[in-house]
Order: structure tokens, then sequence, then C-alpha cells
């Protein structure tokens, strides 16, 4: 099987990276602002907890700004030529 990225310019191989780079940001950003939403409203006094959800947000959202490093990374080995 062929890499499809072999047959990509290198211009194009950085705006896929870039595409993808802030489509990985934005669903940071989602998860947080779950993760944030359930932390609001979590009430201990009526048992309301949403610690799994949470758990789960946060862990992909630490994911997520692993992959969108890696994208930025491989951007830049594209711009100084390190990768064809």
């Amino acid at each position: 099987m062929t890499n499809p990225a072999e047959k990509e310019s290198v211009s194009e191989q950085i705006a896929r990276l870039s595409l993808e780079m802030e489509t990985l940001k934005q669903r940071r950003r989602d998860c947080i602002l779950k993760a944030k939403e359930l932390m609001a409203s979590e009430d201990p006094q009526r048992g309301i907890f949403h610690h799994r959800e949470i758990f789960t947000l946060k862990q992909d959202s630490l994911r997520l700004e692993v992959e969108a490093e890696l994208c930025r990374k491989k951007i830049n080995r594209l711009n100084l030529g390190f990768e064809q």
C-alpha cells in the first residue's frame, strides 16, 4: 500500500497538516469546555458527579494536544526540508 503523502507536494502536505492541526485544536477546545460544563454541573449534596466523563475528556484533551503538536513538528520538518 502506498503512502498518500508520497504523492503530495510539500505545500500540499503542509496545507493538509495545518488543517488537521486546526481540527485537533478545535476538538481539544471542545473537550475542555465540556469538562468545565460537567464540573460546574456537579452537585455533591445531591450526589451528582461526572468524574468518569471529566477524566475521559481531560485524557482526550491531552491526547489531542500531543497530536496537534506532532502535526506542528511535521510542518516544521517539511519547511526545513528534512522530510520529502
